[in-house]
């Protein structure tokens, strides 16, 4: 018996980072096509679009005429609203669409989409295991965190569907990885690696511009610390900015023909969001401005991340606080310390920024989903300070441990549990201790869940046409694309109820009153916890 127990020890030690990963893609592989789509993701589909056809035109790049023509119908990318939002990550996917000269179905070119922000979360996970394998030195620790990561209800959702921050969350991982390796090891390939990766962060969302004063002040600092020639400590640097800039304005082609002026715009644009207001945001039951209440993003992290990761990341930044004061404010007296404090300001920093200087914000906190890798790294930073403290009486130390162990464990397996019971509706996640105030803030607000309501609707209802009011949910119209096309072709999608047949509810930053839907009944809901998400309203009586 004791040989079997060592023989199993051993191949989860050999194996289990592989069998995880593994495991979490069989699961990705599985469940991508269970989502539904936001308007975000029409709207981020067109600006990729946009992009490729500026591309083919200044280039004067060889495609077939159809492609040519289903191009022609987009406006030009200096007249385009979101020309500001970067697309190089996006390419791939425009590519495949554009090898089928646009021929493919909505539900193919989405479901792909969900399929592709899946597999970059994936990879970013990848490199999260391996930072912090390389900050803890131990594997079950790393896996713990980002067990962790993923296994939080929101981001195991979004991680399909959020083309825009989670894509930014997974690529702002992914170079934090590889600037670290570049701190370890300064040759010439890993500043291009990197410069690389970085770029592309950039790219996909302008915030992340916030690390290349971060590695800069943090180089400066090491050359200071540790007594580098100049000229050793800063070649290196200027390899990798220079790389990193010079591949922005390749994958950037808005910034082709004037790059200074259109960085001031776009640095402008992302501040104030000129799209989207900021004052109806539905918070502690009332519609609120975000950019007038400092607390706005706090208060959305406590509620919907899993309290314990909250507790132990406040743990985790005081330990290194503490430790940064110990140490006499040096930044390189450990590498794992540089790392603890690269982390810290790479998320705080940005997340600051945006509280004090009223970056306007909408739709939760989505915004800030950068700042997630941080909480995560300092959760793990507060675990291990629990488990380090020593207790003198060892059945106390053991009981601590086991406390330790079963908390953790409880809340991995809890969220588990939770995200299979409440699948697709994940993204609605709030904190045990908060759930019962979920209708007080923010529900679907990209309107998601809008494809299940239409599916029930086709399903139950075998008349050739039926009209459906979409004006109260922001994701009929694209969700419709995600049916069969003789389902489509049924459904008929108006912004009024007079000779609706059904209306279709989100609840995103409103409430269903009853009395706003005379003459119709609820014959549909779905619900997560106490919210009820969404609704089908069917007509009583129907229209002769």
């Amino acid at each position: 018996m004791l040989g079997m127990s060592h023989k199993i020890r051993n191949f989860l030690f050999q194996y289990g980072v592989f069998i995880f990963f593994a495991v979490y893609l069989a699961i990705g592989l599985s469940v991508f096509e269970d989502y539904g789509c936001g308007p975000d993701e029409g709207m981020e589909r067109q600006t990729s679009l946009v992009n490729y056809k500026y591309v083919i035109e200044k280039l004067n790049l060889p495609v077939s005429e159809p492609v040519k023509t289903w191009l022609g119908y987009l406006p030009p990318l200096k007249e385009y609203r979101d020309r500001y939002y970067g697309t190089a990550v996006q390419i791939p996917m425009v590519l495949i669409e554009s090898s089928s000269a646009f021929t493919m179905e909505p539900a193919e070119f989405y479901g792909i989409r969900h399929l592709y922000t899946f597999l970059n979360f994936f990879v970013a996970m990848i490199c999260f295991y391996l930072l912090l394998k390389e900050r803890f030195k131990h594997r079950g620790i790393a896996l713990l965190g980002t067990a962790m990561l993923i296994l939080t209800p929101r981001f195991f959702a979004e991680s399909f569907y959020n083309n825009k921050d989670v894509l930014f969350l997974s690529w702002y991982i992914i170079s934090i990885y590889f600037i670290f390796r570049w701190f370890r090891k300064k040759t010439t390939g890993a500043a291009i690696v990197a410069g690389i990766l970085l770029a592309f962060t950039i790219n996909t969302r302008l915030n992340g511009i916030v690390l290349i004063p971060l590695v800069i002040l943090f180089a400066v600092i090491e050359q200071f610390e540790n007594k580098y020639p100049f000229r050793e400590a800063m070649l290196p640097l200027c390899i990798l900015i220079v790389t990193c800039l010079v591949t922005f304005f390749i994958i950037t082609p808005n910034y082709w023909e004037s790059p200074v002026s259109t960085f001031l715009e776009a640095f402008a644009f992302n501040m104030k969001h000129p799209n989207h207001g900021s004052d109806r945001n539905l918070f502690f039951g009332n519609l609120v401005d975000s950019t007038k209440i400092w607390y706005f993003i706090p208060t959305w992290i406590v509620l919907t991340v899993p309290t314990c990761i909250v507790l132990l990341s406040v743990l985790g930044f005081g330990k290194i606080i503490m430790g940064f004061i110990r140490n006499r404010f040096s930044f390189f007296e450990h590498d794992e310390f540089f790392m603890d404090l690269f982390m810290t300001a790479a998320g705080l920093i940005p997340l600051l920024v945006i509280i004090f200087m009223r970056v306007i914000i909408y739709n939760g906190w989505r915004h800030c989903y950068f700042f997630y890798g941080t909480l995560i790294y300092l959760a793990v930073v507060g675990l291990q300070t629990v488990w380090e403290i020593k207790i003198k009486h060892p059945t106390f130390q053991f009981l601590k441990n086991a406390l330790l162990f079963l908390g953790i464990g409880s809340l991995l397996i809890g969220n588990g549990l939770w995200i299979i019971r409440n699948h697709p509706f994940e993204y609605v996640y709030f904190a045990p201790l908060f759930r019962k105030y979920s209708d007080e803030f923010s529900g679907d607000y990209w309107g998601i869940a809008s494809r299940n309501l239409l599916e029930y609707i086709v399903q139950t209802d075998d008349r050739p046409q039926i009209i459906v009011d979409h004006s109260l949910t922001n994701a009929g119209s694209i969700n419709r694309g995600l049916l069969p096309e003789k389902d489509r072709d049924r459904l008929d999608l108006v912004y009024d109820t007079e000779n609706a047949d059904y209306i279709i509810f989100s609840r995103d930053d409103k409430t269903a009153d009853q009395a706003s839907f005379t003459g119709f009944k609820k014959v549909y809901s779905i619900r997560v916890d106490s919210d009820e998400i969404g609704i089908v309203f069917k007509r009583e009586t129907e229209i002769n």
